[in-house]
């Protein structure tokens, strides 16, 4: 119980479950909540998963590897929780969630909620759509992205 109680206290690993569980609440009754929902959902995730789990570690695989079948797993589960918002809330508000995510949203929440300077460059974006044009991108590119995919999302369900 008390390193549970650590990892809440982490930086803002706490405010993200708090958000998480406001917006869980909220998007039964305001959908668009849903689509917060799933990109605190997915930070803590990765915030888990990769922070605590792959960079605090000590093992005999290489990282390759490892991040690998991370990845991997984060991906079903990314997956799996836009399935669920699809069939609990509603598809579109699904495709907002895959679109938030691929414009990288989830990504900025990581660096905020571990209080993290945003790197110079971000170079494992490249699946991103900044990232299949240019490669690696600038802070400014990532947040400006980040906004454009918030703003497609919205527009997806609003219409």
């Amino acid at each position: 119980m008390k390193e549970l109680i650590e990892i809440i206290k982490y930086r803002l690993v706490w405010f993200n479950i708090l958000l998480l569980i406001v917006s869980t609440a909220l998007m039964f009754e305001y959908k668009i909540f849903s689509i917060l929902t799933y990109a605190l959902i997915i930070n803590l995730y990765d915030i888990l998963g990769y922070h605590f789990t792959l960079i605090r570690r000590s093992t005999q695989l290489p990282d390759k590897v490892i991040i690998s079948a991370y990845r991997i797993h984060q991906m079903m589960f990314e997956i799996l929780a836009a399935v669920l918002i699809g069939l609990i809330i509603g598809w579109e508000y699904s495709i907002g969630c895959i679109i938030i995510k691929f414009f990288g949203v989830q990504d900025a929440f990581y660096y905020l909620f571990l209080q993290k300077k945003f790197p110079g460059k971000f170079t494992w974006l490249k699946w991103t759509p900044f990232g299949i044009i240019k490669g690696d991108l600038s802070k400014f590119e990532v947040i400006f992205q980040t906004t454009i995919g918030i703003i497609i999302a919205t527009l997806i369900i609003i219409l």
